[in-house]
């Protein structure tokens, strides 16, 4: 049987993220739990020799940059961490082009032809210890992803309808036609698989940026930001950021930064701001827009139908939180009545349409991973298909719990406004 120590380490559900399971099966995710412990077989440790690799090719790495595990409630997440006081403004990292793997030459222009670039990534990890890029590729742990892009249709039917709907497999399918010559993506060679899921969870533009993607995200607690030039990118602290704190960065921002198109990328969700924008998927509507938006903040704030003012700061430095919550209020007031009618019409009729409550998610929670305990490790399929569920469930409760929460806020700024015009 798989024991709890091992299922606590393969579910890694973060209290700074609202993270989907990340590894791929029990052994994978086990060994996943002790990133800096990791050696090569001399004995070094492979983040030592990466940081030695970009020095000896044209970079800098801060000193004070270092990877480790971080607590993140009651799992461990590996990602950057300050091993000294950082004050705002200073560089922890740079990258010239030559070492950004996708780049062409000593630039950052990347070649239009996407597949070039993959299977160039998949020869190298095929070619081992003998790649120029094997301090980087000794790191890449993208093959232990179990990201919504790899779901089959019976793992998207448990998100009960609820978008990225049917969209997460489009990449697989995209790099199966065009790159792979119809081969099925679960039937492709090993170093195929790791050149595409690296691309979805670790490249920026198809730019594979060494030390930099070891960073977790966090728009909310953002301390770092990138400036690139014709030499390379620059990683400085837009903070300062002290001994011990986690070092985030972006993966994306903005109107891109939606709940859905996080989760179907990365497999998560992060704890604030939760931005969600979907079309809704019928026509009874008469609200006059064909998209629901709202956006959760610190202290269970919520934004109905937010402007680009607001979300244009997201994934940038200048997201100013205090800034944010002064500003819902005024914002949400100011919405018609007809839009908060059609937002609470279209809300509790996708409320009312999925198959199941958030206490009944619950219990079958539970029950997936009570199963999921009683599984041997030989059973390396099922324990992934129920990793996977156990992500799509994670996800349900909180896209549920977050429509009933600005359901919740919708109401009662109606129930004002009704009670208003009786006076």
């Amino acid at each position: 049987m798989i024991t709890m120590m091992l299922l606590l380490s393969t579910l890694t559900v973060a209290a700074f993220f609202f993270f989907a399971v990340l590894g791929a099966n029990a052994d994978a995710a086990a060994a996943s739990s002790s990133y800096t412990n990791e050696k090569e077989d001399d004995g070094t440790n492979k983040f030592d020799n990466l940081v030695a690799w970009v020095r000896r090719n044209g970079g800098r790495v801060d000193n004070r940059l270092g990877l480790t595990n971080h607590q993140h409630g009651d799992y461990l997440v590996r990602g950057g961490v300050a091993l000294q006081n950082i004050k705002a403004g200073s560089e922890l990292l740079f990258l010239p082009w030559t070492i950004v793997f996708g780049t062409i030459a000593d630039t950052s222009e990347v070649p239009e032809n996407k597949c070039e670039v993959l299977q160039s990534y998949a020869s190298e990890v095929d070619a081992g210890r003998a790649s120029f890029w094997y301090p980087y590729l000794a790191l890449d742990d993208s093959l232990s992803s179990r990201v919504p892009s790899l779901w089959n249709e019976s793992l998207l039917e448990e998100l009960q309808g609820l978008p990225p709907y049917g969209s997460t497999e489009g990449l697989t399918g995209w790099y199966s036609s065009n790159c792979a010559d119809g081969v099925p993506f679960s039937n492709l060679p090993r170093s195929s698989r790791q050149a595409l899921l690296a691309a979805i969870t670790r490249a920026a533009g198809l730019r594979f940026l060494p030390v930099y993607d070891l960073l977790n995200h966090h728009n909310g607690m953002l301390n770092t930001q990138s400036f690139a030039d014709l030499k390379g990118d620059t990683i400085t602290t837009a903070a300062d950021i002290q001994k011990g704190e986690e070092i985030f960065i972006s993966y994306r921002g903005g109107q891109e930064n939606t709940v859905s198109e996080m989760f179907r990328r990365y497999g998560f969700v992060e704890e604030w701001p939760q931005y969600y924008s979907w079309d809704q998927r019928d026509d009874e509507s008469d609200g006059g827009t064909n998209t629901m938006q709202f956006l959760i903040l610190p202290g269970q704030i919520v934004t109905i139908y937010p402007p680009t003012s607001m979300l244009s700061q997201i994934g940038h430095i200048t997201l100013n939180i205090e800034d944010y919550l002064s500003k819902t209020e005024k914002h949400n007031q100011g919405l018609s009545t007809q839009q908060l009618l059609n937002f609470s019409e279209v809300g509790m009729n996708l409320i009312a349409t999925l198959n199941t409550t958030v206490d009944e998610d619950m219990v079958i929670l539970q029950k997936t991973k009570d199963d999921l305990l009683m599984m041997s490790r030989d059973q390396a399929g099922e324990i992934e298909q129920s990793m996977d569920i156990i992500s799509a469930i994670y996800y349900r409760i909180q896209f549920k719990q977050s429509m009933t929460m600005a359901l919740d806020v919708t109401n009662q700024l109606l129930a004002l406004r009704k009670d208003s015009s009786e006076l």
